[in-house]
């Protein structure tokens, strides 16, 4: 029990929670919060991760506009030999395999995601921060609710 509250605890630090916030979720004191992130270098582990996720985004994106080019300069070509064919039943030339095989990664890669764990924590507290700054008394009766149901949904991954 305590492995999963320290991994979720992990996960919420490196998602910006604060270490109070967390320990409130969690149904933890603060000193272990606060014990676990020192032992674990939490600080350091979090901005090496941030700044990797931003490098492999970038490439990744650098590689999909680099495909997607090269996709758009063959469909180009594709279209002048058609055009230019003088063949009565002339056909407009279809992507290859390899081609129809980029297209579907490019796709796969761009859609949009299914939410993970942490990306429905972290709009729960950015609803949360939100009614707190507009109604203090409502927030405080959601946040125990809040807690329950990301504990609920924890407990089910």
């Amino acid at each position: 029990m305590i492995n999963d509250k320290k991994k979720a605890a992990l996960e919420m630090y490196n998602q910006g929670w604060q270490q109070k916030d967390i320990a409130r979720a969690l149904d933890v004191s603060e000193k272990s919060i606060s014990s676990w992130a020192t032992k674990g270098n939490w600080e350091e582990k979090r901005a090496r991760k941030n700044m990797s996720r931003e490098v492999a985004e970038d490439d990744v994106w650098e590689l999909i506009n680099y495909q997607t080019r090269a996709l758009k300069m063959r469909k180009e070509v594709f279209i002048k030999k058609f055009e230019d064919s003088k063949d009565e039943d002339k056909q407009l030339p279809l992507l290859d395999k390899g081609d129809i095989d980029a297209l579907q990664k490019l796709f796969t890669t761009i859609k949009s995601k299914q939410l993970e764990w942490a990306t429905v924590v972290n709009i729960l507290k950015e609803f949360i921060d939100d009614v707190q700054m507009k109604d203090l008394e409502l927030a405080k009766l959601l946040i125990p609710k809040a807690d329950d149901y990301l504990n609920r949904k924890r407990g089910e991954l």
